[in-house]
């Protein structure tokens, strides 16, 4: 029994570190780029003629890659090597706190940021099939506080569970099965987040319509792309655990590599980007004759 979890735990980790070291690679490579692109597309962002009320989004997007996976890294290199050379004192266990508190807050980023896509990608797909008169468009204060709410929603979960984790751990019938209950909870929890990407990324893809800025551009294509690789690896677990095939590596996969996903994506797009190409087009309210 011990041989299977040690063997399953080194499928995992070796799992996690081939899909996620290159991600981590990428992303660390193209920070510098990323950067630069931002700001260089920031008047594209901000519209000096358009409104553009998914800037929020994008600056709190912007704010999280520059600052949080930086700290990550940093802590995360200084954890490493106080651990390898055996400190132990106030500095280590500093490292160590700052990384989890850091792993935790990156994890609370990505799940507000696919959330908050997906919202506005269904609301963009349900506005594209209603006449130009009845299309209300999102405002900045109506995204601020999608994200607002949202990351609230998520804290709470978070503490919820990681409440009810300690109520077993400390109880006094403890039994690892209650244990396995509440992480089964939330991977409930996720993969229902999840299916709300699916969706959003398949009414993305039967949208015609250009977007209206740059800064939809980017939340458009986020959307697809983030969604369409979940698509294929949600399939691929699914798959194994209708075969009994790697169970542990396909689940890995699935749930492991929104960390770095995301934030690549992100930068892609940015860096990518041309928004001199993309015309921002207001809507004229016409009045409604019936």
């Amino acid at each position: 029994m011990v041989a299977m979890n040690e063997d399953r735990t080194k499928k995992v980790l070796i799992s996690y570190a081939v899909t996620s070291g290159p991600l981590a690679i990428c992303l660390i490579c193209c920070l510098c780029s990323y950067k630069m692109a931002f700001t260089k597309n920031l008047r594209a962002h901000a519209g000096e003629r358009i409104y553009s009320p998914l800037f929020p989004l994008i600056a709190y997007s912007y704010r999280n890659i520059k600052y949080l996976y930086i700290m990550f890294f940093v802590f995360g290199i200084c954890s490493g090597i106080y651990l390898s050379m055996g400190v132990i004192g106030i500095l280590r266990i500093f490292s160590l706190e700052m990384f989890f508190g850091m792993s935790w807050a990156i994890t609370l980023y990505v799940a507000t940021y696919q959330m908050v896509i997906s919202i506005i990608s269904i609301h963009r797909f349900i506005s594209s099939h209603q006449s130009p008169e009845l299309r209300r468009d999102p405002t900045r204060k109506n995204v601020f506080l999608l994200i607002v709410f949202v990351a609230l929603l998520m804290i709470f979960k978070d503490i919820g569970i990681g409440a009810w984790m300690l109520v077993l751990a400390f109880g006094k019938d403890f039994r690892l099965e209650k244990l396995t209950t509440v992480m089964l909870y939330y991977s409930v929890v996720y993969i229902t987040r999840q299916i709300l990407l699916f969706i959003a990324t398949i009414f993305q893809f039967c949208i015609s319509e250009a977007p209206k800025s740059h800064s939809e551009y980017c939340v458009v294509t986020d959307a697809k792309y983030i969604g369409l690789v979940k698509i294929i690896l949600g399939t691929i677990c699914f798959a194994s655990y209708l075969l009994n095939f790697e169970i542990t590596i396909a689940s890995t996969l699935f749930f492991g590599i929104d960390m770095f996903l995301v934030p690549v994506v992100v930068q892609i797009t940015e860096i990518r980007a041309n928004p001199n190409v993309i015309i921002p087009t207001e809507i004229q309210l016409e009045p409604l004759i019936v």
